[in-house]
């Protein structure tokens, strides 16, 4: 009975399975022409603070500092915070000496006199042994005036603006969850065509996608979207994932609020927390688009009979949400979802404290000072980085311009990506987890850089002492035949036995 139901209903799911397997045919030509084309080579304790964005931008505007907030840090050698994330949502004027020791507290004090600044938020870096406080101009300085001046003053270690930053993927946001800091809940549509995970079956999209097979020789899954993963494929990931599925390799997503209740994600995220409107509590989940897409890519359940099967299934998952989606009528533009310099540096001080392993950033945005701080941190520390690239429009910044990181383009940008010795996977047409139980295709270096997370946590689970310089080299070899990243040469190239690559290609490129 629940089969005749499902096939009842498979004329509308067909017709979405169509024009989805349409769009993936229509990438194949640039996939196709970069193929054959050869290529060279602790703790952070949070704030309660609630920052919200600035009225619209215009549409081809990049992300830019807040007009009337700014960052600056003093040196603090107090005792910090004891745990990155708990602190109660609330007023944080409460939470004034809350960070640090006396004397930078007194210093906050002296600044906040001294230049017409209100304090915000506060919060201790500990193993940079800083202070932050998030101030907002009172006075009649502009915030460039008021750098150049606070800049010269000895007691400031830091001073930047608060800057912001948006998510780099470009398909249709519609009506998703419009929250943004301070909201309280999120709708979670996803606006644009989606499919229900409930009404499509194996041989509906073995229809919609002649030719395809629901899995491979090495990986018989039986997740009934495989066969439109073009990417999954491209990268022989499944080969890789004959010795390893990313277990125990600790995974940090900085993103948007991710549907956890998704089918495909169910059980896949260890934690969730809310750097955005709750203060770095843990959280259920906030379902939103970006952040759904990028860990669906990441972790989906493999062999579950449902939807499509993840990088690294077998990965420690932790979703840090710091970046919040705006509909098109609040913020038009080509930014999926914002973030800013205060909630990432929370999120990134969290990943750091819980030891991540392998960080994605599918973001862009100028250069910032404390983030990058804190990524270096991070690195010193054995996390690897991985960046989506920015798009011309944004120019480099952060986390792009971080030394180390893993930066990542969209296949079919390989020009500059050439250029900047940037690694390249798939982010066109890219079938992926969406909320509400749905899936969808989006395109951009966001879902480039998260095919590359799930790569290295494979890589990492495999070969645990691979550090980010080892992995560059041999994911930037790996794409020598290919034109994009391959998996499976890649792990050759480190050294990884028991493996049976897919194609002589991959087995010439790890030569």
């Amino acid at each position: 009975m629940a089969g005749d139901r499902k096939f009842a209903r498979r004329g509308g799911v067909a017709r979405r399975l169509v024009a989805l397997a349409s769009l993936a045919v229509m990438a194949a030509p640039a996939l196709a022409a970069l193929a054959a084309t050869p290529r060279d080579e602790a703790p952070l304790a949070p704030s309660t603070a609630t920052v919200a964005p600035d009225g619209p931008s215009a549409a081809a505007s990049a992300p830019r500092a807040e007009t009337r907030r700014v960052i600056l840090a003093v040196e603090d050698r107090g005792e910090p915070l004891s745990g990155a994330g708990g602190s109660p949502r609330g007023d944080y004027r409460r939470m004034a000496g809350y960070a640090g020791s006396a004397r930078a507290s007194a210093l906050s004090e002296a600044l906040a006199r001294d230049y017409h600044l209100h304090e915000e938020a506060a919060w201790t870096i500990a193993p940079l042994n800083l202070r932050c406080m998030l101030f907002t101009l009172t006075g009649d300085d502009d915030v460039g005036a008021l750098l150049t001046r606070v800049r010269r003053d000895a007691r400031v270690k830091l001073a930047q603006p608060l800057n912001e930053f948006e998510t780099l993927a470009g398909g249709p946001q519609g009506g998703d969850a419009a929250t943004r800091p301070g909201a309280t809940g999120a709708t979670g549509a996803t606006g644009g065509p989606s499919i229900d995970t409930g009404t499509a079956s194996a041989s509906a999209v073995a229809a919609a996608s002649p030719g395809t097979t629901l899995g491979t020789p090495g990986a018989p899954y039986n997740d009934p979207y495989f066969g439109l993963q073009k990417g999954f494929q491209q990268m022989s990931a499944a080969a890789l994932q004959q010795v390893s599925v990313g277990a125990r390799v600790k995974v940090a997503v900085i993103d948007t609020g991710v549907d956890a209740r998704h089918p495909d994600l169910s059980g896949q995220v260890a934690r969730q927390r809310d750097y955005v409107s709750g203060g770095g509590a843990l959280v259920e989940g906030v379902p939103e688009r970006h952040g759904t897409e990028v860990m669906g890519l990441i972790a989906a359940r493999a062999n579950n009979r449902q939807g499509i099967v993840g990088l690294a299934p077998g990965a420690v998952i932790t979703s840090y949400r710091a970046c919040w989606t705006e509909s098109r009528a609040e913020r038009p533009g080509p930014g999926t979802a914002r973030c800013n310099s205060f909630t990432l540096a929370q999120a990134l001080g969290a990943a750091i404290a819980d030891g991540a392993d392998v960080i994605n950033l599918s973001l862009g945005g100028p250069s910032d000072p404390l983030l990058t701080r804190l990524a270096r941190h991070a690195q010193s520390r054995g996390a690897v980085l991985v960046a989506a690239a920015p798009p011309e429009r944004l120019g480099k910044g952060f986390p792009s311009e971080v030394p180390g990181a893993l930066v990542v383009a969209s296949a079919g940008d390989a020009a500059e990506a050439d250029a900047d010795g940037w690694l390249i996977a798939p982010g066109r047409a890219v079938l992926t987890t969406v909320p509400n139980g749905g899936y969808d295709m989006d395109t951009g270096s966001s879902l480039a850089a998260a095919h590359v997370t799930g790569v290295v946590a494979l890589l990492r689970a495999a070969d645990p002492v691979a550090d980010a310089q080892r992995l560059r080299r041999a994911l930037l070899g790996s794409m020598s035949a290919t034109g994009g990243i391959n998996a499976c040469a890649a792990a050759r190239m480190l050294g990884v036995s028991g493996l049976r690559c897919d194609g002589e290609a991959a087995a010439t490129a790890a030569r």
